[in-house]
């Protein structure tokens, strides 16, 4: 088995590996297979022992970037349905998908920016390698800066100050709290990164304001197409 760390990589496999199916009106949901062998995991997991558990949770998080402690019964039953369907990804990819799909599913009452893409911290340098610009969002529930920003990016997108060419993505700080403080120097909720494909340029903590994120993205541009 193989991994992936592009995420529009990631999402064609898990439609073609039958995750995901497009609905007519152009959302992904889960297949009724998936649903079925999602279903039966948690089943599983729900008969593990604590010993048993443990051990099912290590399996998946032992080769990745991934606390044991933000694996709940949810989140190790979702990883070992993607592993069950899907031929090409191995654990350490099945357990990330599986987060991803927690965040999609917590994040309803406080989403990210529509626009955003969910990231893993593995996805991060790879995503930013895809786009000339990129915009990071670190977020975390119960944040009113963190609202107050989603608001304000939404608003730049509703408007068209944000081009095509930039990429769009949000992070669950709280899943990755080592990894992003060590590798990306955040430790705070919200952190806004402006990156180019060469790395990170500029960084907001806090909500500095709406024209302050429009004019940083200005700024970023400007330099990334001398």
């Amino acid at each position: 088995m193989s991994e992936t760390s592009d995420p529009a990589d990631l999402y064609e496999r898990l439609t073609e590996e039958g995750v995901f199916e497009e609905s007519d009106d152009g959302r992904l949901d889960f297949t009724e297979a998936f649903s079925a062998t999602r279903s039966e995991c948690r089943e599983t997991v729900s008969a593990l022992d604590d010993a048993e558990r443990a051990e099912a949770v290590e399996e998946f998080v032992a080769e990745s970037q991934v606390d044991a402690e933000n694996v709940d019964d949810d989140t190790l039953a979702d990883a070992m349905a993607v592993y069950e369907t899907c031929d090409t990804l191995d654990r350490e990819s099945s357990v990330y998908v599986a987060l991803s799909f927690q965040r999609s599913e917590s994040a309803q009452s406080e989403p990210i920016p529509e626009g955003f893409l969910s990231l893993t911290a593995e996805e991060i340098d790879s995503f930013m390698a895809q786009y000339p610009v990129s915009i990071l969002y670190f977020w975390r529930e119960d944040c009113e800066p963190c609202a107050a920003v989603k608001d304000h990016f939404e608003t730049m997108i509703e408007r068209e100050m944000i081009p095509d060419e930039v990429g769009l993505g949000a992070v669950y700080g709280p899943d990755y709290a080592r990894t992003i403080q060590e590798e990306y120097d955040v430790g705070a909720a919200p952190t806004v990164l402006y990156c180019t494909s060469d790395g990170i340029e500029s960084r907001y903590v806090g909500n500095p304001g709406g024209d302050a994120l429009a004019h940083e993205l200005e700024i970023v541009l400007e330099d990334a197409r001398a």
